[in-house]
């Protein structure tokens, strides 16, 4: 069993409203909720029957405190009282005793809500409450469902909407306008996509105060998939042949490092790839692993620890490394020629990949995809053809 704590974690880890939000919303419920009461009360003074129904405030709570959720859509809010209404008038007109026509009521409710794709958990109340309600209300029938609880929905609805419209425009002056264009600008200053973690997400949540109803990690793999999408939108169907670079050197398992070292340093390479007699790809060899290997010469300044690296060992054996095969990161990754540019942007984002070898139909080497190429293509002003 899960520790109290622990339970209450969870249970509060959803209500993420700030302290200015929080007194936002229940004035906000508090404004609507009263219109609902005094137009309500004012248009059917004539009748015998409540002038507002209950189930109004928990429609409130989920207009105002979870306003992104979508059972707050106008078709739910408002088919899922009138058809649950429905259920109820039905329920207490044909069942008895009220024992069960209560949970009648409030199942069947739930059944025809999902049905319609209108489900609002406080119309699951609303059918309850007509069953449970006094002789005026079933003597109402089902213009019960018309005054007072269409009404009653009608003008939440309305006042949600211009409240939302009020409280948003305050919201977006006090943060700045942020439109399409200028996320587009920004965009283009990142490299393929942010690798964002869900404490980013947390941290932007507080930074932008308001409280959006859906899970940091869902949210964040909703980022990551429209990221993606936006790629292959732009890419299209640009393969791998296309835009990958040739391979001006490429070293071999043996290959000294001073060798390969020197080829960085003449052709301003950041990766060279380590090839067998064959030309298959055995392996990749980039800057990073010059550096980490290196690391071991903590003493020295960056330069004297490559210095020392690639330095040869007149001896037979020797403690550090020698050759590319000592250094090279294996199991490397291919794609082929004819692969999609914009499939592989997932794996070089998860893998934190720069290079790619591309191979052809024999798996030899014919090229190497950067993701350099790549951003550069993506910040252009127009999608490659």
């Amino acid at each position: 069993m899960l520790p109290l704590r622990t339970l209450i974690d969870r249970v509060t880890d959803s209500q993420q409203l700030s302290h200015r939000e929080i007194p936002l919303v229940a004035a906000s419920a508090l404004v609507a909720l009263t219109l609902v009461a005094v137009i309500s009360n004012r248009t059917l003074l004539a009748v015998d029957w409540p002038f507002i129904v209950a189930s109004m405030g928990a429609s409130a709570v989920l207009l105002f405190a979870v306003p992104s959720s979508p059972m707050n859509r106008p078709w739910a809010l408002v088919m899922g009282h009138l058809s649950s209404a429905v259920v109820g008038v039905t329920c207490a007109q044909h069942i008895d005793p009220l024992v069960l026509a209560a949970p009648i009521a409030g199942a069947t409710a739930i059944l025809v809500m999902l049905y319609l794709r209108c489900l609002h958990p406080p119309g699951g109340a609303t059918a309850m409450l007509i069953v449970l309600g006094d002789d005026h209300v079933h003597a109402a029938g089902y213009q019960f469902i018309l005054t007072p609880i269409a009404l009653n929905v009608l003008i939440l609805l309305s006042a949600a909407l211009v409240i939302r419209a009020i409280t948003g425009a305050l919201r977006q002056s006090e943060r700045g306008e942020v439109t399409i264009a200028r996320i587009n600008k920004l965009e283009q200053r990142r490299t393929l996509a942010p690798h964002l973690t869900e404490a980013d997400i947390v941290a932007a949540r507080a930074q932008l105060d308001t409280y959006i109803d859906v899970k940091d990690e869902q949210l964040l793999q909703l980022l990551r998939i429209a990221t993606h999408n936006t790629h292959q939108r732009r890419l299209g169907d640009l393969r791998c042949q296309a835009l990958m670079l040739p391979v001006p050197l490429c070293a071999e398992f043996a290959t000294p490092l001073a060798e390969v070292w020197g080829w960085f340093q003449q052709h301003h390479l950041t990766a060279v790839p380590v090839l067998d007699r064959a030309r298959h790809v055995i392996g990749i060899i980039t800057l990073h692993d010059f550096i980490h290997h290196a690391a071991e010469f903590s003493q020295l300044t960056l330069e004297e620890r490559i210095a020392a690296l690639i330095k040869t060992t007149p001896e037979l054996t020797s403690d550090k490394p020698e050759v590319a095969g000592q250094i090279m990161t294996t199991p490397v990754v291919t794609a082929q020629q004819d692969a999609c540019v914009a499939e592989l942007l997932p794996l070089l984002d998860n893998r934190h990949i720069h290079h790619i070898p591309i191979v052809d139909a024999n798996d030899k080497l014919s090229g190497l995809l950067s993701r350099n190429e790549i951003v550069v293509l993506l910040e252009r002003d127009e999608a490659p053809v």
